[in-house]
């Protein structure tokens, strides 16, 4: 399915940019989506990106099934009826701001935490010589690290590791080939998260 030309209404309580974007773009439901949707949606869009980067598609289902909660009875459900991506605040993948805090309880934007990206940013050049910020895999577990030290005191041991799940990927799938290696352009980002759309280079390919 090609993304629509027109916005479409995200729900806050789908606190994650990358599905945010694709809801956005018309290419999943703000309500429930099938596993099986899900997955062949993700799949094409990450094939968009520098590289073919490729998730294996089990799990993207497993997270799926498990993104509502992880009672057995939920897992089930969701393997089911599908997944509801405006339900996902909360959920067991939820960090409950212990992350980067870029987007808020209402999935508002915060402009700080979002400035924030440059502080572990550095100047980035691409295999076609453009010069701009980005974050490669060094400095993005350098961020991460940073953000579980703040959120002291109202952590779980576990946000740690969902964080692993969330920049890396976004850096496999989003990401741009360097000179010195792959990363992710902070204004790509920047895009991500104010306007909910994914990077025109790849967005560009559903139309070929």
């Amino acid at each position: 399915m090609p993304p629509k030309a027109n916005a479409h209404s995200v729900s806050p309580n789908n606190p994650c940019p990358f599905l945010r974007a694709l809801v956005s773009a018309g290419m999943l439901p703000d309500d429930v989506a099938s596993l099986s949707e899900v997955t062949e949606v993700i799949t094409r869009v990450e094939k968009t990106g520098d590289g073919h980067p490729n998730l294996p598609g089990a799990a993207i289902r497993a997270i799926a099934a498990a993104a509502n909660g992880l009672n057995p009875l939920q897992v089930a459900r969701n393997a089911k009826g599908g997944v509801q991506l405006n339900a996902l605040r909360n959920g067991p993948l939820d960090k409950k701001g212990a992350g980067s805090g870029i987007l808020d309880a209402e999935a508002n934007v915060v402009a700080t935490e979002l400035d924030r990206l440059d502080e572990f940013a550095s100047d980035k050049v691409s295999v076609s010589g453009e010069k701009e910020r980005g974050l490669d895999l060094k400095e993005l577990v350098h961020m991460m690290n940073e953000n579980f030290t703040r959120a002291a005191g109202r952590r779980r041991v576990i946000d740690r590791f969902l964080m692993d799940g969330e920049w890396p990927i976004l850096l496999k799938v989003m990401g741009k080939e360097g000179k010195d290696g792959r990363y992710l352009s902070v204004a790509e980002v920047r895009q991500l998260f104010l306007k909910r759309k994914l990077p025109e280079r790849m967005m560009s390919q559903f139309a070929l």
